[in-house]
């Protein structure tokens, strides 16, 4: 199965690879990290190349050495790079024509198919800071489009050559951390699915806040179904390049993250709709491979949650009360028009599995046909600066409550509920509290989503190690790199 919508094209720019500092003080091991990381990759076949500053003559722990030679490990070859001169800032002197190889290196990378994913530098610091040295090459470096740049980078010069490459740093490992290696390892292997993951849960986002508001304008409904679909598809082609095919399930939580920050229309119940569908789509995956079957069950489950969701909103909003009033209204059907009609949980069933069938059979589609929806093209392309971001002052917390207050999935349901159970003869006290519980469960739910910033989620991510998921959220969501001011 293929799909061209990772072939860069002129309204498509590419994305930015991921940057990575390995710090340390001189001395500290920043070359034997990195030259383990190239072992690694090596022996793993990954795509990648590099150049090691190797020190000779270091009289002194953590001081600077003699001299340093740049050396090529893919290429065999070594060469001169600086000799102590005790002037100047640095105070070495750096010969000319190591920096033209540098240039060739670079120049036959770019003619090099395909090119490496992985870009390996050692080491920048007060030269580049400058603008000299590496960060002369820098814009045919980023030109080569790596998914990946991991350099050794001198501590006191992290924040200037942010500035010098308009680009922050997305993780910084200090070299003599107890697992350095193996988080290098992990990002390396990573990155290039989180990039995808990353466009194409930006390009959910667009949806969703696009599409999902002009639905929601026309209150058409069963609207829900449209875009249970639309993500369904939206996974499909994302996980389609996927290394890792269950990591999908990151798409909807970004696109979740997304929403969370528009500023127009409800929020609480399009938002646990994609988590929960993005999350049942990965699991089938996880547990059934990338396969045909698993997702055509991961599809069903998607559109099945679209079904079930309202059913199960007003069963929290509602509770037995719902059944209470089915019943009601079933008696008097069977009572005054000779019919008889399904109970509750089948008609669930019957619509949940009508829901769940559709969706399968678009992904089938889809999965003949290969190629993903024009809505889907055109998502991918928008510029991520304009994603989850509106012009439209931010509404105050009562005002987004009473929102979803306003809602017809909230207010209808209940006001009919109550109607039938006023005239089936129900107490003041059950109706009084039947409509109490439904106002106060909306309010609770508000305040836990309100307090899930996504900019919280990113803290928590790095704190507990998740490296990846934390640097493309913070990159969709314009407090990375990317949207650096």
């Amino acid at each position: 199965m293929t799909d061209n919508t990772d072939n860069p094209s002129p309204d498509r720019p590419n994305q930015k690879p991921w940057l990575i500092a390995v710090t340390g003080k001189r001395g500290s091991g920043k070359t034997h990290l990195l030259a383990g990381l190239m072992d690694f990759l090596r022996r793993e076949g990954r795509s990648f190349d590099g150049v090691l500053a190797e020190a000779e003559g270091r009289q002194i722990p953590n001081a600077g050495a003699e001299r340093y030679y740049l050396k090529w490990p893919l290429h065999d070859k070594s060469i001169l790079l600086c000799e102590r001169s005790d002037s100047g800032n640095p105070p070495y002197h750096f010969f000319e024509e190591t920096w033209s190889e540098v240039g060739s290196w670079i120049e036959n990378l770019q003619n090099t198919q395909p090119v490496p994913e992985i870009i390996i530098l050692d080491e920048l610091g007060k030269l580049e800071a400058k603008g000299e040295g590496f960060a002369t090459y820098w814009d045919r470096i980023y030109a080569l489009n790596p998914a990946i740049i991991i350099a050794a980078v001198r501590e006191e010069a992290i924040d200037e050559l942010a500035r010098q490459f308009n680009q922050n740093f997305d993780l910084v490992i200090e070299a003599t951390e107890d697992e350095a290696l193996e988080r290098l390892c992990d990002l390396t292997g990573s990155a290039r699915d989180w990039q995808r993951i990353g466009r194409y849960g930006a390009a959910a986002g667009v949806i969703e806040i696009s599409l999902g508001t002009i639905l929601n304008a026309t209150k058409i409904p069963f609207r829900g179904v449209p875009m249970s679909i639309i993500q369904a598809i939206v996974l499909f082609f994302a996980g389609n390049k996927l290394v890792r095919p269950w990591m999908v399930i990151w798409v909807s939580y970004v696109a979740a993250a997304l929403k969370a920050l528009s500023p127009a229309g409800s929020r609480l119940r399009p938002m646990v709709a994609i988590a929960v569908q993005g999350s049942l789509f990965g699991l089938s995956i996880r547990l059934l491979g990338w396969s045909k079957i698993g997702i055509t069950v991961g599809a069903f489950f998607v559109g099945a949650w679209a079904g079930l969701q309202g059913f199960i909103f007003q069963y929290l909003l509602l509770g037995n009360a719902l059944f209470d009033a089915y019943g009601e209204l079933q008696a008097w059907i069977s009572a005054n028009l000779g019919l008889t009609i399904v109970s509750l949980p089948l008609l669930v069933t019957l619509y949940v599995f009508m829901i769940g069938t559709l969706s399968a059979l678009v992904i089938g589609y889809f999965q003949w046909r290969k190629r993903p929806p024009v809505l889907l093209e055109k998502a991918l392309t928008k510029p991520h600066k304009q994603i989850g971001r509106s012009e439209e002052p931010e509404k105050s917390w009562l005002k987004r409550l009473w929102m979803e207050y306003r809602q017809k999935a909230f207010w209808v349901p209940l006001f009919i509920v109550f109607i039938i159970l006023l005239l089936s003869g129900s107490t003041t006290g059950e109706l009084a509290g039947l409509s109490m519980r439904a106002v106060g469960i909306i309010a609770a739910l508000f305040v836990i989503l309100s307090l899930l910033k996504p900019g919280k989620w990113i803290q928590k991510l790095r704190s507990y190690g998740f490296w990846g998921p934390a640097i493309t959220l913070e990159r969709i969501l314009g407090r990375g790199s990317d949207f650096k001011k």
